[in-house]
């Protein structure tokens, strides 16, 4: 006898306050992460703004991506609702000025945005 196979059909909200959400492909580039891990991966975490965390911003990662061994996909979420207490501590934070360029997604319990 083999071991069974166990599937998991919940939906995990990750970053997400509420759903639904909408989101996209992407693939997250092994050099949008510069500082490895202390295990040596190289992680995307989940809410990093997409492509990068500016006036070009599209979205966030909905998950962590793991871009050890190079480029790999991964999903943005470009309108939706945000936990703001699971995305502050982002290394470096979410700037105001991607924020503005994704005005579809709602950061909850995040500060103003200062002008």
């Amino acid at each position: 006898m083999g071991k069974p196979i166990v599937r998991d059909f919940t939906q995990s909200k990750g970053i997400l306050k509420f759903f639904p959400y909408e989101g996209a492909a992407c693939v997250v580039t092994q050099a949008s992460v510069t500082v490895a891990d202390e295990n040596g991966m190289k992680i995307a975490k989940a809410g990093t703004p997409y492509p990068s965390n500016d006036a070009s911003c599209l979205g966030y990662l909905l998950e962590d991506v793991d871009v050890t061994q190079g480029d790999a996909p991964g999903t943005y979420v470009y309108q939706g609702t945000i936990d703001w207490e699971k995305v502050k501590s982002l290394s470096p934070q979410i700037s105001d000025a991607a924020r503005k360029a994704t005005p579809r997604v709602t950061f909850y319990g995040a500060p103003a945005i200062t002008e």
